[in-house]
């Protein structure tokens, strides 16, 4: 707490004094005698922050403890800086690197414990205190907002970008801004190995937030707090801190920081295209329906292939197929350039599941690889599955067995889901695994070794379902929501996540998954066919996504209704030569706006419009703030027609409907 001294009484009436001053580069750094600081960029003020350790029982503030060095080395147009603090015994170090030309930094923090090991669960390197009249107008405004990017994409979880709240919390990253102007604060984490990070804004101080490391809460399904790490010195996430006159380039940028080249081997085949059998049939799922719907799209939807020629026929999660049956078709489809998927969900189980045998073990089953909490209890279930401790012996040995039947099938394709419950806090097999995201890490290494293409003497895709954004790159695709199917709010909902997460694509992951493009009817949802305008949207959706295009219909044998229907729309919507050409271009569409719903998106030659309402809508874009030229011709690659514009670009849609118009 900050204590309330004469000499302090002072400072507040008075106000903070500059005691050092740190420029480089475009930033400026005011260090003011309460160690609190204040930063500019281009000469601009922007805002206050300061830093928090927790350690055990006690709390180290910048504000409160004694800044004892300061620290700057330059060296090739990068400078780097490291400010100590102490209290008794705590020391705390912010270390800060500034590049040139660049409009953001990167802080981490440092906590050490001179008498004892450190031991900690939460780090706060930036804490934004109430905005000043000496900072950002932005901060002073009511109408800032906040893009509130989830944990995963479990549970139908939304992107949203609202006003700050009390306790509202972002994933990893986040951006405070204007939507009017774009002007906008990104922060986020760089780091994913350790900690779950988070932005929050702060439940006791007004229109204030922080950047933690150390978040467990009901937004990444913890019942525990977050698992404390130790050492000599421990260390914080590295978090960036940039300021954009567009907030959607500093997304972008933020992207391209995180893009790693460790993790999965890059894909050099194209987006997927093919077929997934889960929404079309579900549990119902034989091996007669795989049968069809590989003959349909290889005889009757020619150019529904991805770059190389190749479609997926993917099998997810069926249990009435014999392996004799799957081996069978595995070697047709090869025969004729098909490949085929699978599906697995090795961190989780359902309670019917509990006396499945394991591989290489049977007389352990799923019920003995649940996680524990610290009482020695199974963890309760997540969205009513249990969590495995893949650390344990007997848990990681089946699940490498399984992988390599998987490889043993010759399989090209794997679709892995429900990863986030094996990043819960809990108590695990393998003391050293700490954390959530250390185990989380854990299961990723596992898959790297059992799939290297030079081990296996073959590529795999490798597509994550129900996972965390971070850590990224242990994927070629990440699905970009929950479960979406084939109707207009399915449409929406997978374009609240391009609208506020289209970064992502090709930098965090290499596709980002619309999920499966359901153009007819889902055994899934539980409702009646789509319509055709709800087909031709969810198609574009999907073509504009990043992207993985799977089909999930039911071209028979079933209800000749359904069947021809579904065949029709196949025909309709997915055998159109120059939207597939798009989507294999790899490229997310950006949007128009940064919110939570936007309806326009574009590229350099491209612009997509939705109408998600039951109406009629007339919509006009200023062609230059996308980047077309004040006049020209659009050709709607939907319907075929061209449309000429100047000043405005002008389209009616009907209700629900859509329209990809190319620049000619």
């Amino acid at each position: 707490m900050y204590k309330m001294t004469v000499k302090n009484i002072r400072k507040m009436l008075m106000g903070p004094k500059v005691t050092d001053r740190i420029s480089f580069g475009r930033f400026r750094f005011d260090l003011h005698d309460d160690n609190a600081v204040l930063f500019y960029l281009d000469d601009v003020k922007i805002d206050w922050f300061h830093s928090v350790a927790c350690v055990k029982n006690e709390k180290i503030d910048t504000r409160t403890a004694k800044r004892v060095r300061i620290d700057q080395k330059t060296e090739n147009e990068i400078c780097q800086i490291e400010i100590e603090y102490r209290q008794d015994d705590l020391s705390m170090i912010q270390y800060f690197t500034i590049e040139k030309d660049k409009p953001y930094f990167t802080v981490r923090l440092s906590v050490s414990d001179d008498k004892q090991m450190t031991v900690t669960n939460r780090l706060i390197p930036l804490d934004f205190i109430y905005p000043q009249d000496d900072c950002h107008p932005l901060f002073l405004s009511l109408d800032e907002k906040m893009l509130k990017v989830p944990y995963d994409n479990d549970m139908w979880v939304h992107y949203d970008t609202v006003p700050l709240s009390p306790g509202r919390t972002s994933y990893d990253v986040t951006a405070i801004y204007d939507e009017r102007s774009r002007n906008g604060l990104l922060i986020g984490a760089l780091d994913f190995d350790i900690w779950k990070n988070g932005i929050v804004c702060s439940a006791y101080d007004a229109r204030s937030f922080m950047a933690v490391s150390g978040i467990a809460d009901e937004g990444t399904h913890d019942l525990l707090p977050h698992a404390s790490v130790s050492g000599k010195k421990v260390f914080s996430s590295r978090f960036i801190c940039g300021f954009y006159s567009d907030i959607r380039d500093g997304l972008e940028e933020y992207g391209r920081l995180c893009h790693t080249s460790e993790g999965i081997f890059h894909w050099d085949h194209g987006v997927p295209f093919g077929w997934n059998s889960y929404s079309a049939l579900t549990l119902t799922t034989r091996i007669s329906h795989v049968r069809k719907a590989a003959d349909f799209l290889y005889e009757e939807l020619p150019s529904f292939r991805s770059e190389d020629g190749v479609t997926y026929i993917n099998f997810d999660a069926v249990f009435f197929i014999t392996k004799k049956e799957i081996r069978d078709l595995v070697k047709k489809l090869h025969s004729r350039g098909q490949k085929v998927g699978w599906y697995m969900n090795p961190l989780s189980h359902l309670s019917v599941q509990d006396e499945i045998p394991l591989r290489g073990n049977k007389k352990m089953h799923r019920k003995d690889i649940v996680l524990k909490d610290p009482d020695g209890n199974d963890y309760p279930p997540i969205d009513n599955k249990y969590p495995i401790d893949i650390t344990i012996p007997e848990a990681e040995e089946d699940f490498r067995l399984a992988l390599r039947e998987f490889v043993k099938m010759d399989m090209d394709y794997l679709k892995i889901d429900f990863l986030s419950h094996g990043a819960v806090e809990g108590v695990r097999y393998d003391k050293t695994v700490k954390t959530g995201r250390q185990a989380l890490m854990y299961f990723y290494r596992i898959v790297m070794e059992e799939l290297d293409p030079e081990k296996i003497h073959k590529e795999i895709f490798l597509s994550s379902s129900i996972a965390p954004l971070f850590p990224c790159g242990y994927a070629h695709s990440r699905r970009a929501s929950c479960d979406a199917f084939g109707h207009h709010e399915d449409t929406r909902y997978v374009l609240n996540a391009l609208s506020c997460a289209w970064w992502t694509n090709q930098t965090l992951y290499q596709f980002s998954d619309p999920d499966h493009t359901v153009l007819n009817h889902s055994l899934v949802d539980g409702r009646e066919m789509t319509s055709d305008t709800e087909a031709r949207s969810r198609y574009n959706a999907s073509v504009i996504s990043g992207t993985v295009m799977l089909l999930s219909d039911n071209y028979g044998p079933g209800k000749k209704e359904i069947v021809d229907s579904a065949r029709k729309r196949a025909l309709q919507f997915a055998d159109q030569a120059e939207l597939n050409e798009l989507a294999r271009s790899n490229v997310a569409f950006r949007p128009l706006t940064l919110n939570s719903y936007n309806n326009v998106f574009y590229t350099k030659r491209h612009v997509a419009l939705f109408n998600y309402e039951d109406k009629d809508n007339t919509y006009e874009i200023d062609p230059i703030k996308i980047g077309f030229p004040k006049e020209g011709v659009l050709l709607d690659l939907n319907r075929k027609v061209h449309i000429e514009y100047s000043d405005r670009i002008r389209i009616t849609l009907d209700p629900y409907d859509s329209a990809i118009l190319k620049l000619l």
